[in-house]
């Protein structure tokens, strides 16, 4: 697996439990647990955001020409 697989292998983790909870939060009569639940994915949609962004960095390290 390479550095890209691996990226996206966890970026989609992240946007099925967005979506897994992003449907429970709908069926959802409590508001608590809507709001517990709309919460779960607001992290997931931040968490996966930091990724890409960790991603790039390592890119340009990478990419970065050191002798």
């Amino acid at each position: 697996m390479n550095l890209t697989d691996a990226i996206d292998m966890v970026a989609k983790g992240e946007r099925d439990l967005q979506e897994k909870y992003t449907k429970l939060a709908e069926e959802e009569t409590d508001p608590f647990v809507k709001a517990f639940l709309h919460r779960i994915v607001k992290d997931a949609i931040k968490h996966e955001k930091k990724i890409y962004k960790k991603y790039e960095k390592v890119l340009a390290t990478l990419n970065k020409k050191t002798y």
